[in-house]
């Protein structure tokens, strides 16, 4: 069951006691003070989090899934998504973020909460040489290591709400859980099959996982509006990201094969109904309707 961890300002509080690098505010020249506060787990002098507007719609949840849980933070301010990412993602340099970008997942975050648990532990245990210990342990694969999945406020692969059955108000809510569970997916079939990649079968899976938790129901004219398919050939949309040179020059002939197969998965789905959408997500990975 998924577990809201963190909400409004405490959001960005408790994840700066994990990530001090948070409290290094976007800034030429910030790097020096990045670096030691992400792998030293020192944060500047008299820091703060002033550089974070925050809103008490943010979120920090524990969403549970085959794969073991996965952390969402959710911004709700652009603002603060970008600076977040800024952040973490590029060192505190105050680099444009792409508008197009409304979710990343954080692989291998140095967690300097894990370092303290892990010491306190060793401590009370009656060890004496944290430093040695500290030495061994961080040998090991993903030791005291995290991984996040952030994501923003906005409508869903920027379809507006008047080309959905939502109302603004409800396409927002609905389009923030959808972009929640299509990254849990990405990161549940990471976890599970690390190997098996399939650009665009990928984006058509995690649609499905965040169309049947955000809206109990698959919608394959929905997902098709998400990607731009259509019977006929491309419309504007997602799937053009997803295609290697060779497959963008016969995009239209990808798009018919890809709505075919958001036909398949509607069926399935109202056969199946929504009750285990991460199971449905790896029985489709398992056997693709597509090739890309």
């Amino acid at each position: 069951m998924d577990r809201v961890l963190a909400r409004g300002g405490d959001v960005v509080r408790v994840l700066a006691g994990r990530f001090p690098q948070l409290y290094v505010a976007p800034a030429e020249g910030a790097q020096e003070a990045h670096r030691l506060a992400s792998g030293r787990g020192i944060a500047p002098a008299g820091a703060t989090l002033d550089h974070f507007a925050t809103t008490p719609r943010d979120e920090l949840r524990l969403v549970d899934t085959p794969a073991g849980p996965v952390e969402v933070v959710f911004l709700e301010r652009r603002a603060d998504f970008e600076t977040f990412l800024q952040i973490v993602g590029n060192k505190s340099r105050p680099v444009p973020i792409l508008r197009a970008v409304g979710a990343i997942t954080y692989r291998g975050l140095p967690d300097w909460a894990k370092v303290a648990a892990a010491r306190a532990a060793w401590l009370e245990a009656g060890g004496t040489d944290w430093q040695a210990e500290f030495s061994r342990l961080a040998r090991e694969p993903g030791a005291f290591r995290s991984e996040i999945v952030v994501i923003s406020e906005g409508p869903y692969s920027n379809v507006p709400a008047s080309e959905t059955p939502y109302d603004e108000a409800a396409w927002t809510a609905v389009s923030r859980e959808i972009r929640l569970y299509h990254e849990c997916a990405h990161v549940v079939c990471r976890r599970r099959l690390p190997q098996d990649i399939l650009p665009v079968w990928d984006e058509v899976t995690a649609d499905v996982v965040g169309l049947l938790r955000a809206t109990g129901g698959y919608d394959a004219s929905l997902a098709a509006r998400f990607l731009g398919v259509t019977p006929d050939g491309y419309a504007a949309g997602r799937l053009e990201e997803y295609l290697s040179e060779g497959q963008a020059a016969h995009v239209d002939a990808v798009s018919r094969e890809v709505h075919a197969a958001l036909l398949r998965i509607e069926a399935l789905c109202g056969e199946a109904g929504a009750d285990d959408p991460f199971g449905l997500l790896l029985r489709l990975k398992a056997e693709p309707f597509v090739a890309y």
